[in-house]
């Protein structure tokens, strides 16, 4: 007899699918030297299924653990299974993890395994006591998630920009892990919140939309989600819905503009557009047309520089890009913002952590004001109670070594070079101009211009620079040193 289904994701305790190391609360899966992040909604799909391996769920057990209050379309399931199989680099004909269940559902087949584990829902290992551990106080912080509202802190200058600016055509340009989905929600909430603002917000995730139909559905799935929004405008969704995305967006457009409003889209993981010109180059052709149409629309991208490939001519028409450049930089948090994160002060007074001026201008140093470490190496600092052992958790976490890993590729290789050497002469860092040559000069100004805004490099008052945060320092000298 199958025991009875666990109705909701349980907690989020780290376990083994087959030799991959499952971490929900950070949302990623490592095996060996490979390490991939996962969206929170797959981890959850994956932790129900985990909860209960070797059993068939349905595509409606799947729906009411993971998104008990909210509609979604059966495409969402699929694409949440097929996002774990490539992760997993599972193959659908010949699965070693996840298997379909004709008109039943799914079975993840691979063993599972939880350590300290009873035969129930997953335990998690003993923390040190705190009152944040205990439940006495939530815990602050949100580390590989994006955040907006009260967990979200900074960015005006850009939020300015989008919302308040004169460009229909913007590209948010920064680093991993340096906020870029959070700025996008961030930005959903307000122009949702801010009707004066005359925009309606669309959020629209490519990840996984490598293939042309997938992309169709990507944009109908984020139709969906938006429904509030519309009907809020008073449109109803099934007036704008279609098969054919840009089908669907001058339907949208229109009814906006015969509103008075505009449409805010707000593209995330826009990579993805890369594999796509690849397989189909007039589907860019048709994006572009339809984000830079003259009215009723302001387009948001949110990328890494990955996505200076589409800068390149290669054909008749204008690059993919044109009229999104100059990007606008995603660098790190200003002092004031950062101090503030650090302190959580959005946060109910009881709520917040207590640093000392010391360690709050160390935790800024040591992390150059990047977002995503400060929420690391604060928390760390909580559950550990000393800021020391949470530097060595850092600089020793994975996951931090493989966003560095993949920033370092990202850049040309006259950026490498001068992070190395800044990394190996942090005592003598490289002045701006250094180099006699002019030429080599102008090349070195303008890399390190170029690092400073994606904040891979610092510049102090002194006119001297930097590796922009102790870590990357440290992973630097320890990689290519």
């Amino acid at each position: 007899m199958d025991r009875e289904k666990t109705s909701e994701p349980p907690a989020a305790a780290e376990f083994r699918i087959s030799d991959w190391l499952v971490q929900p609360s950070l949302n990623r899966l490592s095996q060996e030297a490979q390490l991939i992040q996962l969206e929170p909604k797959l981890m959850d799909v994956l932790v129900f299924l985990a909860s209960n391996a070797g059993q068939v769920v349905s595509k409606n057990d799947i729906t009411d653990a993971v998104w008990p209050d909210v509609f979604i379309t059966e495409s969402v399931i699929t694409r949440s299974i097929a996002g774990l199989r490539r992760a997993f680099g599972d193959d659908v004909k010949s699965p070693r993890y996840i298997e379909t269940i004709s008109k039943r559902g799914y079975r993840l087949i691979a063993d599972v395994e939880y350590e300290n584990h009873s035969g129930g829902a997953p335990v998690l290992s003993r923390q040190p006591e705190s009152a944040y551990r205990t439940g006495e106080v939530p815990l602050p912080y949100v580390i590989g998630q994006w955040v907006r509202g009260e967990r979200f802190y900074g960015r005006k200058a850009a939020i300015h920009e989008v919302l308040v600016g004169n460009r229909n055509w913007l590209w948010l340009l920064g680093t991993r892990r340096i906020g870029k989905t959070s700025l996008l929600k961030q930005l959903e909430l307000i122009a949702a919140t801010s009707p004066d603002l005359g925009f309606v917000p669309i959020f629209w995730d490519l990840q996984g939309a490598d293939r042309p139909e997938e992309f169709h559905l990507d944009f109908a799935d984020a139709l969906v989600d938006a429904e509030e929004h519309l009907e809020g405008a008073g449109i109803p969704l099934a007036e704008i819905q279609s098969e054919d995305c840009f089908d669907s967006l001058a339907r949208m457009r229109r009814a906006l503009l015969a509103k008075n409003l505009r449409l805010l889209l707000l593209c995330d993981e826009v990579e993805e557009l890369i594999n796509l010109n690849r397989q189909d180059p007039s589907l860019l052709r048709k994006l572009r047309r339809a984000l830079q149409s003259r009215e009723g629309i302001r387009s948001v991208l949110a990328s890494s520089s990955r996505l200076w490939k589409l800068a390149d001519a290669g054909e008749d028409t204008s690059p993919f890009l044109d009229g999104f450049t100059p990007p606008l930089a995603i660098g790190p948090l200003d002092v004031d913002d950062a101090r503030a994160l650090i302190l959580q002060t959005q946060l109910p007074e009881a709520s917040r952590p207590d640093f000392a001026d010391r360690h709050i201008e160390r935790i800024r140093d040591l992390c150059g004001d990047h977002p995503y470490l400060i929420q690391m190496l604060c928390r760390h600092a909580l559950d550990h109670g000393t800021l020391d052992d949470a530097i060595e958790e850092v600089h020793n976490d994975r996951a931090v070594s493989f966003f560095f890993s993949v920033d370092f590729n990202l850049i040309n290789e006259a950026e490498r070079a001068i992070l190395v050497q800044l990394a190996g002469e942090p005592a003598e860092a490289l002045p701006a101009g250094e180099k006699s040559d002019a030429a080599s000069s102008a090349e070195t100004r303008t890399s390190l211009a170029n690092l400073v805004s994606l904040g891979l490099v610092r510049r102090n008052v002194s006119g001297r620079h930097s590796v922009g945060n102790e870590f990357l320092r440290r992973w630097l000298v320890e990689s290519h040193g």
